[in-house]
């Protein structure tokens, strides 16, 4: 059975994981996806995410000017850009990174040029990237403005499993409202020891920082695909922070997983804390990454009555 979810994005996680593919991926693109990073450009984005028989689907209103992105209009949108990101309508969430550091180089991919073509009048680009022998993302890329039209990632299968495409698109230099404001921002600060693992797999922890209470955010990359790690000490009622998740079994160990148009987020108490991995990491490497964390469950009796006794 396929379950299609249809809706107009605004939302912080699409702003943070929606758009490009990080710089370092490769030195033949690094000019493009530089240029991506400055272009001005406006219109309408698709977006898609399928796994499991679950459709995820969205369109968002999208402009970029120099390193900032704008999600939505009106009354709900959300900027992204300079260390910062505001959400303003119903979310209402402000936030600043003290520390940003670049992500590292990615291991393992290669990148082959499929040519330049002519669509809807512009010269484009299109690249291919590849895990070993598997084609993991396929990019068309405009050439003047180096936007970034069409993004498809694929599965372990070989199956799409997020796609990306620019419905409507102007090269003009889009009306952007101030980002760089005065406001006030819960200021996110660097962590140098936190309790997170300093690599999961392929991913590499490129920054820690302090949430609220004890929470902790790691924040890591494998120089193409990124995530973010929560942890938060104790147990938590999954389904008041994720009530449409759905269960998704791994190695036998059951998760609350929660399917977006541009993202996956997957969720778990362990016998200690609570985990939230939000990302846009393909299947088969959140497998890879929840394997190398600690496991959901509950304590098993004797754990459970030596803390009872003795604290």
């Amino acid at each position: 059975m396929t379950i299609r979810r249809f809706a107009f994005l605004g939302s912080l996680a699409v702003a943070l994981v929606a758009f490009g593919v990080s710089p370092a991926i490769a030195d033949e693109l690094s000019e493009y996806l530089e240029d991506a990073d400055a272009a001005a450009y406006s219109g309408t984005r698709w977006v898609s995410t399928s796994w499991d028989g679950i459709e995820s689907t969205g369109v968002i209103e999208v402009q970029h000017a120099g390193g900032l992105t704008m999600i939505g209009s009106g009354e709900s949108y959300t900027m992204v850009g300079h260390g910062k990101v505001r959400a303003v309508g119903s979310s209402g969430v402000a936030i600043e990174y003290a520390k940003r550091s670049e992500l590292p180089a990615a291991d393992g991919y290669r990148i082959t040029r499929g040519g330049m073509a002519v669509r809807s009048g512009r010269p484009i680009n299109v690249f291919e990237v590849y895990e070993g022998e598997l084609l993991r993302m396929r990019m068309v890329v405009d050439a003047a403005t180096g936007a970034p039209l069409e993004t498809e990632v694929y599965d372990s299968e070989g199956a799409v499993f997020r796609s990306s495409t620019m419905v409507e698109f102007s090269p003009e230099t889009p009306a952007m409202v101030d980002y760089v404001d005065d406001g006030e921002y819960y200021m996110m600060l660097p962590l140098e020891l936190a309790q997170l693992p300093g690599d999961l797999g392929r991913y590499q922890l490129v920054d820690a920082y302090r949430g609220p209470g004890d929470a902790e955010q790691g924040f890591y990359s494998d120089g193409l695909f990124r995530h973010s790690l929560f942890t938060i000490s104790g147990r938590a009622d999954l389904q008041t922070l994720a009530p449409d998740g759905e269960t998704w079994m791994s190695d036998g160990f059951e998760y609350l997983r929660v399917v977006t148009p541009a993202d996956v987020w997957v969720l778990w108490n362990s016998p200690d804390a609570t985990y939230a991995l939000v990302g846009d990491l393909p299947p088969d490497h959140i497998e890879a990454v929840v394997a190398e964390l600690p496991r959901p469950g509950q304590r098993n009796w004797f754990s459970r009555m030596w803390r009872r006794l003795f604290g």
